[in-house]
């Protein structure tokens, strides 16, 4: 038993120190759908608004024609050009889902729809419903999305490997992506990942409650320019938390600058889910959110994914879990280790 054990450390020692090897999900296959939503209650006050801020560039041409000419409304007094984002203003559920075909052994084709309800479009109008969606060529060997001339995109952010989650500075968005779009700014990069988020809380979304612990994924860019003629900008974050048995994206807090929305133009959007967001108030003023906590980003809404049963108040015993225990133990004795052969 000793014997095994060392080997079990040993190897993942060594996988601490060597370049990741993208391992893909058990539920990655044709078909697959994952679908999040943020909700409005059925009375929503006037403050419950979800602003989309869209890049007009990265708008598909069915979708740039509709929102320019709700924008400009009837009189054509305000002007939509491409060199400022416009801001759409929903005030009803959205929903964001994630579907797979064309698997191969080399790349999957994912399509991403954003249906927004209750949009205001400028002064004028407002569309009782708008639909952004987009397919993005996955390629599997880097986990990156790229268009059709090859420019790559980023990473998947609706799902994760656990075991190998993405290092502090890693790209979100690429460069060259950005260049080619004239979303001028900082580079947008992985700045945290932990595992202690919320480590002692159940967490509640709309399709299940799920159990600690929980993957978190920080990333930030210093400023975004979101107005080409002036140079005003933004800075961006992007936080997200995954589900360490199967991968998938939990809900996200910050959603700024994730590569599928942008993709379809949503640049520095950040909605909140209002239906949770009362819940965790009222949570909160019975003094009941020390165990327990409601996602109220993009929270997991519906999917066909098989989750673990998580039975009844205690996490399962999953060989991921058993995984993440086990390597944060070495982590710690490989710090430890370093920092004792860095002062001698």
């Amino acid at each position: 038993m000793r014997k095994t054990s060392i080997i079990v450390l040993a190897l993942l020692t060594l996988s601490a120190t060597t370049h990741p090897i993208y391992s893909l999900p058990y539920w990655f296959q044709e078909g697959t759908y994952v679908k999040y939503a943020v909700k409005m209650p059925e009375n929503p006050d006037k403050r419950e608004v979800n602003v989309f801020p869209v890049w007009p560039l990265l708008l598909s041409k069915n979708a740039y024609v509709k929102i320019k000419e709700a924008y400009e409304g009837a009189s054509g007094q305000v002007k939509m050009d491409n060199n400022s984002i416009v801001p759409l203003l929903v005030r009803g559920d959205s929903y964001l889902t994630f579907e797979f075909f064309n698997v191969t052994n080399e790349t999957a084709s994912v399509r991403v729809t954003l249906e927004m309800n209750d949009v205001s479009v400028g002064p004028e109008e407002s569309l009782p419903r708008l639909v952004l969606s987009k397919v993005l060529l996955l390629n599997l060997s880097d986990m990156t999305y790229y268009e059709e001339d090859g420019t790559p995109i980023g990473p998947p952010t609706f799902f994760i490997d656990p075991a190998h989650p993405p290092g502090k500075g890693k790209h979100v968005l690429s460069p060259e992506f950005m260049r080619k779009y004239r979303l001028l700014g900082d580079e947008v990069v992985v700045t945290n990942v932990s595992f202690t988020w919320m480590d002692d809380k159940v967490l509640h979304t709309h399709y299940r409650d799920f159990l600690p612990p929980y993957l978190y994924v920080e990333a930030r860019s210093r400023y975004l320019v979101y107005d080409l003629s002036t140079g005003e900008g933004v800075g961006t974050i992007t936080q997200l938390v995954y589900d360490i048995d199967t991968g998938i994206l939990i809900t996200t807090l910050f959603c700024d600058a994730a590569p599928e929305l942008v993709s379809l133009g949503v640049i520095d959007s950040s909605p909140l889910d209002r239906v949770n967001s009362r819940k965790l108030e009222r949570l909160i003023d019975e003094g009941g959110d020390d165990k327990e906590w409601y996602a109220q980003g993009f929270n997991l809404y519906d999917t066909n994914v098989k989750l673990p049963d998580y039975g009844s108040g205690r996490s399962p015993s999953t060989p991921v879990r058993y995984f993440f225990v086990i390597s944060l133990v070495v982590l710690a004795m490989t710090a430890l280790w370093t920092e004792r052969r860095w002062k001698r």
